[in-house]
């Protein structure tokens, strides 16, 4: 017979757990301070620089350059410290991001614990207040005593999380004080050598190979190389063979430093009309990379990793050359280069990343065991004028001077990422549109294009001695072109004996989607497509939902043999010119993105609205 309650007294309950204290921070905002510290370290360093070369007047003499001379090494001394300080804080500052983002992370764990504990008490207490029996009385004990040492092992945890929030924020407090002033930043950092300038003595000289670049940058101790993104960013941001988070971590540095510089100077007036198209360069690869980091991986729902592996405002007599990659182009296995063609300078950086991220988002999509990386490349000079634009750039769309030039420098791009990997190679895959496809022509004809696959869409052809897709020197069977039917630039293409490129240079190649060419052309028709030629339809390849960027999707991911949709080719018979079987068929939509998704794009990159 159980015994009566009444006789049987009950345990003490296990305390309720005491609250988790507050903690307001934004580790981005953090992270963006360091950022700004860094730019800012770079540009002292600039300042010492300056001082210690071009500051110094060797024709001039007299009591005046004694004076001024005698000014300039205190200066460089105190530049130089400066620069060093503020690298330090900015390092520091970014670590305690790091550490912000964990114990963000450890507080909402023990939010976590804490309502789970007092679920628990809840439910104590509930038997407890049911008139329990002998024998759930004990049982209940043995409970109360197991939460109870659970409690203790919480409020252990909470304990420990709040030291470790006072002792990182009184490291912060530390490494600000050490540079409150002139004489504390002397004192710490006054005529200690930059690591940077010895690492950088032992960089490869001008002509090596991206392997040997690899093999100096590994070299370096993580002090040098953190050295040398403070100090001197542009000796690696743009530099084949360093891996592209270095890159990206320097050239983040350099763009940073430009838009506080020039911005500076715009703000009082200063700039000269060519800095200022420097500046607008700038701002177009900020709003890049902004473009790519404010879009969702489609499997993770995490923001998308932009990596700024190609960073030159001031490259082509000021068209500037950007390159920024959706996705880790050191680990991911898939890696998709896009090179643009007509109408492209690096104020359309922007337009490009759209592009980016929506080949990106479209991989990923159709195949989620796999992680991508694709990356524009504004790294050559393309023709950027457009016909209706100021200027007579864009007539040299017609010849392929420019795409030898740039398909020599694409070569370099594509060395440098294999280089980079360190022995763990991608599949890779470089993308030609438009006049990108005969800069990509000439990269794989000229140079020996090291990639998995060629992929060209809208191609008014791959260069005058690319016959066929054998000469591109890989496997014609991961070759492979699309074509919009209504497309005009693609009929520029040479089709059956009228070959453009022997009218004195006029012309751009073969058709690479002309059966004799021997490449896989794949489905590209649009269903917006009218009943006749519309340039509009040049602008669809890298589409959401389309029939073009499902199948360059899955060849970036190879599956290009087994899961892209193959089109007929065009023949030129002897009567009635070149025939397009697509022509008449009927397109399709295709998913490359979840219905979640659907027309959250923020840049706009529709029709004939952007370059090509």
């Amino acid at each position: 017979m159980a015994t009566p309650v009444a006789l049987v007294t009950l345990p003490t309950l296990p305390r309720r757990p005491r609250p988790v204290p507050p903690l307001t921070v934004a580790p981005e905002s953090v992270r963006t301070c360091g950022a700004q510290l860094l730019a800012a370290s770079a540009q002292v360093d600039d300042l010492g620089t300056f001082i210690a070369g071009k500051a110094r007047a060797g024709d001039w003499h007299g009591t005046g350059s004694t004076s001024y001379h005698a000014t300039l090494p205190p200066l460089g001394r105190q530049a130089d410290a400066m620069s060093l300080a503020l690298r330090g804080v900015a390092q520091r500052v970014d670590a305690h991001a790091d550490e912000m983002e964990s114990l963000v992370r450890r507080r909402t764990d023990l939010l976590e614990m804490r309502t789970g504990l007092d679920a628990e008490i809840d439910a104590l207490e509930a038997r407890a207040a049911a008139g329990p029996t002998a024998e759930e009385v004990v049982a209940l004990g043995d409970d109360c005593v197991r939460v109870q040492g659970r409690v203790e092992a919480y409020e252990a945890d909470v304990t420990l999380w709040r030291g470790d929030v006072s002792a990182e924020e009184s490291e912060m407090v530390a490494a600000f004080e050490r540079v409150l002033d002139l004489d504390a930043v002397d004192r710490f950092y006054g005529g200690v050598p930059d690591p940077a300038d010895a690492a950088l003595a032992r960089r490869p000289g001008a002509g090596a190979s991206a392997t040997e670049v690899n093999d100096w940058w590994d070299s370096l101790t993580s002090t040098e190389q953190a050295a040398i993104i403070a100090a001197a960013p542009g000796s690696i941001g743009n530099l084949d063979g360093i891996p592209a988070s270095a890159r990206h971590a320097a050239n983040a540095v350099a763009l940073d430093r430009d838009l506080a510089d020039w911005g500076n100077a715009e703000s009082q007036g200063l700039l000269s009309e060519e800095e200022e198209r420097w500046l607008e360069n700038a701002r177009a690869a900020r709003d890049a990379r902004d473009e790519i980091e404010n879009r969702t991986d489609p499997v993770t729902g995490e923001p998308i990793l932009a990596q700024i592996y190609i960073y030159d405002p001031t490259a082509f007599d000021g068209d500037g050359a950007i390159a920024i990659s959706a996705g880790d182009l050191d680990t991911a296995d898939n890696v998709a280069v896009v090179v643009p063609g007509l109408g492209t300078d690096a104020e359309s950086a922007p337009y490009q990343a759209d592009r980016a991220a929506t080949l990106y988002e479209s991989s990923r999509f159709l195949d989620p065991d796999e992680t991508n990386a694709s990356m524009f490349w504004i790294g050559y000079d393309a023709p950027d004028n457009l016909p209706w634009d100021e200027g007579w750039d864009w007539a040299q769309v017609v010849n392929e001077d420019l795409a030898t030039q740039g398909g020599e420098h694409l070569a370099d791009t594509i060395d440098g990422l294999r280089a980079a990997r360190d022995g763990d190679p991608a599949h890779l895959t470089a993308i030609g549109h438009s006049y990108g496809s005969t800069t990509t022509g000439h990269a794989a004809h000229d140079h020996g294009l090291d990639v998995d696959e060629i992929v060209v869409v809208g191609s008014p052809g791959l260069g005058g001695d690319t016959d066929q897709a054998s000469d591109l020197g890989i496997d014609p069977d991961h070759v492979w072109a699309g074509s919009n039917s209504r497309d005009p630039v693609a009929q520029l293409a040479n089709d059956g004996w009228v070959h453009g490129e022997l009218l004195d240079g006029a012309g751009l190649g073969d058709d690479p989607v002309e059966d004799d060419f021997g490449a896989n052309r794949f489905e590209a028709e649009d269903v917006s497509r009218p009943d006749h030629i519309d340039f509009g339809q040049h602008s669809l390849y890298f589409e959401h939902n389309t029939e073009s960027l499902y199948n360059i999707s899955q060849i970036v991911n190879g599956d290009g043999a087994t899961e892209a949709t193959q089109a007929g080719h065009v023949h030129d018979p002897w009567w009635g010119g070149p025939q397009d079987p697509e022509w008449d068929r009927d397109p399709s939509t295709t998913t490359t993105q979840p219905r979640s998704q659907s027309g959250s794009r923020s840049v706009s990159s529709g029709g004939s609205s952007g370059p090509w």
